[in-house]
């Protein structure tokens, strides 16, 4: 394809995506030449080897005036259309809670690090389900990283990924993605609407969110239909700025970097993705015409057109993130080198 069939191309902020795609850089400049972009999506993909990368990464990590960045995507890229039809793209955001170091008072819901020596085994053969870690499975008092005051919180936090937790003291600390269960992640949203309690086209993360809290009991017993469980770590001296971490081990950027399908897609990709999110206040969809890096994955994220867009930090960012849920469309910008074989 030409730069020019992407729609609403010559109108994007390209200073941005040069500075999510500079962060991948940072991984990708680091990598052996002939190792694939992305050991899980392997070398038989379309994307190459690290060496067809590492050229454009270089120039990357110079400094580049805000009004080349267009200039430089253009120089280095070729957009290549995707031998796959339209998919579903939804959306995520760092949530924030309040909690404690130590349990007390309101705080009673344990975020949990790995056990020692954890390693996660196929479908989670051998390893407690949600529902039994919550009831102990697991040594919490030892496990521990903090309490928070609200279960439900800390199911979306294991549904995001990562979070910031508020103290009592005022210090934040972020819980970033540490392992996972091997279980397979079920989707509440659709065990709600197989039992008629939302009906589908009502579904987001808002509405599951408000039947859970007018029904706790059997929300908590919703919850554990999820098998899967999430194990963080603690990350102190948050800068505000940055987004967390996704599976590169990068920072996240609002808008900028996408959780895709890595036995598709390797982390470090370039995407032109169009589709559209809600306004803030939900009664409007706005058009989204953006260059994304793949710099996360998720459970849920299956197929070649299919992502999830990270939306930021905070109540605002999860308003828009809870209700995302369009059809769009993923073309891949390939190194020239790759896109003329």
């Amino acid at each position: 394809m030409r730069f020019a069939d992407l729609p609403g191309w010559a109108d994007d902020d390209h200073a941005a995506a040069l500075a999510a795609f500079s962060r991948s850089c940072t991984r990708i400049a680091r990598l052996d030449a002939a190792a694939p972009l992305d050991a899980k999506t392997g070398t038989s993909s379309i994307y190459g080897r690290a060496a067809d990368w590492q050229p454009a990464c270089a120039a990357a990590l110079q400094p580049i005036a805000p009004g080349s960045a267009r200039g430089f995507f253009e120089h280095w890229f070729q957009p290549v259309r995707l031998p796959a039809a339209r998919g579903l793209f939804t959306g995520y955001y760092e949530p924030e809670m309040r909690g404690a170091l130590t349990r007390h008072g309101p705080y009673q819901t344990p975020v949990l690090a790995p056990p020692p020596g954890f390693a996660m085994r196929a479908g989670g053969a051998g390893f407690p389900t949600r529902g039994e870690i919550e009831d102990g499975a697991l040594d919490h008092g030892s496990l521990a990283l903090v309490w928070l005051e609200s279960p439900v919180d800390a199911f979306f936090l294991h549904v995001q990924g990562s979070g910031r937790v508020r103290l009592e003291n005022g210090e934040t600390v972020r819980l970033a993605f540490a392992a996972k269960s091997g279980h397979e992640y079920t989707s509440i949203g659709k065990v709600l609407i197989d039992r008629g309690a939302i009906p589908r086209e009502d579904v987001s993360m808002q509405t599951i969110r408000a039947w859970i809290d007018a029904n706790p009991a059997a929300g908590r017993e919703v919850m554990r239909q999820n098998d899967s469980y999430i194990f963080f770590r603690i990350l102190r001296n948050v800068d505000p700025e940055l987004g967390p971490p996704g599976a590169e081990q990068v920072n996240l950027t609002p808008r900028r970097s996408l959780a895709i399908d890595r036995d598709h897609h390797p982390l470090g990709a370039l995407f032109w993705l169009t589709t559209r999110h809600p306004a803030l206040d939900g009664s409007s969809e706005i058009p989204f015409a953006h260059l994304v890096v793949a710099q996360d994955t998720g459970s849920a994220i299956k197929g070649v057109q299919r992502g999830d867009i990270f939306f930021g930090t905070g109540a605002e960012a999860g308003e828009i993130a809870g209700l995302m849920k369009a059809e769009g469309l993923l073309v891949a910008l390939l190194p020239k080198s790759i896109a003329a074989r």
